[in-house]
Formats: C-alpha cells, structure tokens, sequence
C-alpha cells in the first residue's frame, strides 16, 4: 500500500524511513540514488527524502510489478509448446 505523502512549504515528500520495511529495503535497492533530497525543516536538516511524485512513480513500477506475477514471453510459449511436443 502507498504511503501518504508529507508536505512541507509546497515540497511534497516521503522519508524512506517512515516506509514499511518491504518497501524501504526494495526502494533502497532499486531506486536512483540522485532522487534523495534533503529538507531544512525548523533549522534541523531532514535526510533521506524523496519527492512524492517519485515514490508513486517507483511505486507503480517498480514496487507493484513484485507482486503482479511476469507474462510469459511469446519466445518461452513457443519453447514450451516444442518441449511437449518432442
């Protein structure tokens, strides 16, 4: 499930932190490392951000295709017809 997004002076973000913990190991893993942000909230610098329009992003694609099983390529498809076939 998507988390919800934090926003602070129009910036609106995820702390890879506050992820559950599937969620941050497999971003942590898989995402560009250039996407992390950091955010000065009330003179304290907040690390290890993320925009939230890029946690959807990686979300959707990335994240959500885990749990959707792969399509079989029409190459395998066709390899397992000729396996039974022999």
């Amino acid at each position: 499930m998507k988390v919800k997004s934090t926003v602070y002076k129009g910036i609106e973000y995820v702390q890879v932190s506050a992820l559950p913990k599937d969620q941050m190991e497999k971003l942590l893993q898989t995402i560009n490392r250039e996407l992390f942000i950091k955010i000065l909230i009330d003179d304290k610098l907040v690390s290890n951000c993320i925009q939230f329009k890029d946690y959807e992003t990686w979300f959707d694609h990335v994240y959500g295709l885990e749990v959707i099983p792969a399509r079989k390529t029409k190459k395998e498809k066709d390899r397992e017809v000729e396996s039974v076939d022999r």
